[in-house]
């Protein structure tokens, strides 16, 4: 069952997952109201007007995020956004379209959405300039149309011909790309970058962006400073495997080998990458290939499990990790007072199995 909730109700709950720094109740218990939760444990109960709803067979947690889709892709904006609802996923991040594209309207109802509008640098969905101060006219530029954040397309596709190689491999320069970042800091903008291979990769650590999008080809040294650095990590793996499984046929049998190969790669990385702490977060490239809105965040949930993450760097990643990449904290991602009462009752504890999300028996939203 799910729908909006207008009147103040306590839940109890078998566990609450996903709670705030600093919050842990001894009673699974939480009072929402007005759509924001504004109790935890037994302060939950002392509203008398509250009706209560017993959900203590259930786990308690927010909703899924996707920190990367492109909303024009796959089918209108409005579509991809009602996929994303039913699919139960709160708010998602628009990473990129063309400049004859308006952005997504504010909006308050879910999914919330983080938009780039037009990116920059290389490719049909980004504007691309020579020098690095024309860069920083164009971020300016956006902070004044009202963007969330600023994409940049440092690098092409990857090059499916060649497993290890990228197509446009620095498309954009480091110091064009450090001139990006720092003025989008001055905005109050984090900076995400589509990168793979080691040059664009390395050149978005260093220039502090706040995520690398698909990151392929990375190092073992570069994930080490990944690890130290404040950006974080979006591998978009199901984006690949889509193209490994070729439901369309466009590959021939060869490609679809090298790209399996990708996909291993890529998984290797993400491994090394969670033992060594980097911030991996929740982001699918849904509207692209294989990857419908909404059903994409399970496709990679399981890619993740599949490749041998743990479910617990699994269900972070897709809510309070992707919630602070996104701007978004203390609003999704967390159970929280003050937090949007965007929630879901699960069978399993998503903590243990994230995919419980995908079927959830209960939603506020």
């Amino acid at each position: 069952m799910s729908g909006a909730i207008s009147k103040a109700v306590c839940i109890k709950a078998k566990a609450i997952r996903g709670l705030g720094a600093g919050f842990s109740p001894r009673t699974p218990a939480l009072l929402m109201d007005q759509g924001r939760i504004k109790a935890l444990g037994h302060e939950a109960f002392n509203d008398p007007q509250a009706v209560i709803w017993d959900l203590s067979r259930f786990h308690l947690t927010p909703a899924p995020l996707d920190s990367h889709v492109h909303l024009w892709l796959g089918g209108p904006p409005l579509a991809s956004l009602r996929s994303s609802y039913l699919a139960g996923i709160a708010a998602v991040r628009d990473l990129g379209n063309t400049a004859a594209k308006e952005r997504p309207k504010a909006n308050e109802a879910p999914p919330l959405v983080v938009s780039s509008g037009t990116g920059l640098g290389q490719g049909w969905l980004a504007q691309a300039y020579d020098r690095p101060g024309e860069y920083v006219r164009a971020v300016r530029q956006r902070a004044g149309q009202g963007v969330d954040l600023i994409k940049v397309f440092a690098t092409g596709l990857l090059d499916f011909e060649e497993p290890g190689k990228v197509q446009e491999p620095l498309a954009v320069s480091p110091d064009a790309l450090e001139a990006i970042c720092r003025e989008a800091d001055k905005a109050g903008l984090g900076v995400a970058v589509h990168a793979s291979g080691e040059a664009a990769c390395g050149a978005a650590i260093k220039a502090g962006a706040a995520s690398i999008e698909h990151g392929y080809f990375m190092s073992h040294r570069q994930l080490e400073a990944l690890a130290k650095s404040k950006t974080h990590w979006a591998p978009t793996l199901a984006a690949v495997l889509a193209h490994a499984d070729d439901l369309q046929c466009r590959h021939l049998g060869v490609v679809r080998e090298n790209i399996r190969k990708i996909a291993e790669m890529q998984m290797e990385a993400m491994r090394k990458a969670e033992a060594l702490g980097v911030k991996l977060v929740m982001g699918t490239d849904a509207g692209s290939y294989g990857l419908p809105h909404g059903k994409a965040v399970f496709l990679e949930m399981r890619a993740w499990l599949d490749a041998g993450l743990s479910p617990k760097t699994v269900y972070d990643a897709a809510t309070c990790r992707a919630a602070g990449l996104m701007g978004l904290e203390g609003e999704l991602g967390s159970i929280q007072p003050g937090a949007r009462a965007w929630l879901m009752a699960t069978r399993e504890d998503p903590a243990q199995n994230p995919m419980t999300m995908q079927s959830p028996v209960w939603r506020s939203y």
